[in-house]
């Protein structure tokens, strides 16, 4: 198993580029397991550690073997669920204290607006959703899906 060491500056200017860093990384590897830590400096950050194995010719990447979702896949009433994801995520993540992308991915939002779970069981089947964010942001998760 890998490790590597990401900092997501909360600095206007670096933030996207740091999030846009990580979310690239983390989509060409098999990530096992992160650990988080804000780190009070000049300036703050979030100190981001991830645990991975690489892809080799044995083990092709999931988005090989499905095509990955876009927003242009949606239809009319999955971006309107979608666009409430995102703004609930945001929400959250302000909420929290975490950058957005922690909170889940636009991929995993994606996922679970086309495959719409109606309970928590469902949802633990939908790519992306690991057992502690489906405990930590389930409920909501569902909530916003019936309210469609």
């Amino acid at each position: 198993m890998n490790l590597k060491l990401f900092n997501m500056r909360l600095t206007p200017e670096n933030a996207a580029g740091d999030q846009q860093a990580i979310n690239a990384f983390m989509e060409s590897v098999s990530v096992k397991k992160t650990s988080t830590q804000y780190v009070p400096d000049t300036p703050d950050f979030w100190s981001v550690l991830v645990f991975y194995e690489d892809y080799n010719g044995t083990h092709k990447k999931e988005t090989e073997k499905q095509p990955a979702i876009s927003e242009a896949d949606l239809t009319e009433e999955e971006r309107t669920i979608y666009a409430a994801l995102r703004l609930w995520r945001k929400d959250r993540a302000v909420e929290i204290n975490l950058p957005e992308f922690m909170v889940c991915h636009n991929a995993t939002l994606m996922n679970v607006v086309k495959e719409r779970p109606h309970d928590l069981l469902a949802l633990s089947r939908v790519k992306g959703l690991g057992d502690q964010k489906i405990a930590k942001y389930g409920d909501d998760l569902i909530a916003i899906l019936n309210a469609f």
